[in-house]
């Protein structure tokens, strides 16, 4: 089973978790940390159902507690921060015996991407970021403290000086709830013949309103996805297996080995073999995969 809710593997005590990334990204996945993302080199392309985002260097995204969301890039030169962290490490009582606590509670109002926030405030949050990521590099006596203080610092700036996030869209509890059912279920059984009926069927939805509300909450159609799905397991068997690529082709759900030949050279610009032996074709141009393949 490929999960798309990600439990992360943090220390119970504290919850934190920061780390460089690059390439291609991972598709539509929620996990229960607050996820900071800045990128550094090349583009990132993010998805929020109901709002897509290209992201620059330099640029900050705010992911909120749950909330799902798909990154991508087809830049090879991709970089980006991603800072993760409970909304637990934010709570606590103050002095005169209040709570302080809201931090996900923020993300219902502010604007999550900065290229709407001020240059000013852009380079508060990117410092902040940075400086957690330091922070869990070094582990110096105190680190976790200053963590926490850096996590204090982002809740000020998004109660008093981050704008309103008007683009953000505001979608029903019962609406998440379904599509987080249908993630999961595409993530169980991607490996099968799976049709859009099918998966409607489970959800109990007529395929024609299934298929609109798919394509309306991840910007892509079901065998775009599916197809992708598919891809990001190949790509992961060839590079960390040595199994045969006829193999691979049915353990990543594809029916034959002429379609993923095809779809993958398609995707990667090389065949599967160049692929896993790290000889990229120049024409590779990352382009993702037509709809019904």
């Amino acid at each position: 089973m490929e999960a798309i809710y990600e439990r992360q593997s943090m220390r119970a005590d504290f919850p934190f978790q920061a780390a460089v990334e690059s390439g291609s990204g991972q598709l539509y996945h929620w996990h229960d940390e607050i996820e900071l993302v800045l990128v550094q080199e090349g583009t990132l392309d993010a998805v929020i159902p109901g709002r897509s985002y290209r992201l620059q260097p330099g640029e900050i995204l705010i992911i909120g507690s749950g909330e799902v969301h798909c990154l991508t890039s087809d830049d090879p030169a991709s970089k980006r921060v991603s800072v993760r962290f409970s909304p637990r490490l934010a709570a606590g009582k103050l002095s005169d015996g209040s709570e302080l606590s809201g931090l996900n509670e923020c993300f219902t109002r502010v604007s999550r991407c900065s290229a709407q926030w001020g240059e000013a405030e852009t380079e508060e949050v990117r410092k902040l970021i940075l400086q957690m990521m330091q922070e869990d590099v070094d582990r110096r006596k105190g680190w976790q403290a200053a963590v926490r203080a850096e996590i204090y610092q982002l809740m000020v700036m998004m109660m008093r000086r981050l704008p309103d996030g008007k683009e953000n869209t505001s979608r029903g509890a019962v609406q998440d709830v379904t599509l987080k059912k249908t993630l999961s279920f595409l993530a169980e059984n991607y490996t099968r013949d799976i049709s859009l009926k099918e998966c409607a069927d489970a959800m109990g939805f007529n395929m024609n309103y299934f298929s609109r509300f798919f394509r309306s909450h991840t910007g892509i159609h079901f065998h775009q996805y599916l197809t992708t799905l598919r891809l990001q397991k190949a790509e992961r068997l060839l590079l960390t297996t040595g199994l045969p690529v006829t193999e691979i082709v049915f353990q990543s759900g594809f029916q034959n080995v002429k379609t993923f030949n095809r779809v993958f050279k398609k995707a990667h610009g090389c065949s599967p073999r160049e692929f896993r032996r790290g000889e990229p074709s120049a024409s590779a141009n990352g382009q993702k995969p037509a709809d019904g393949e």
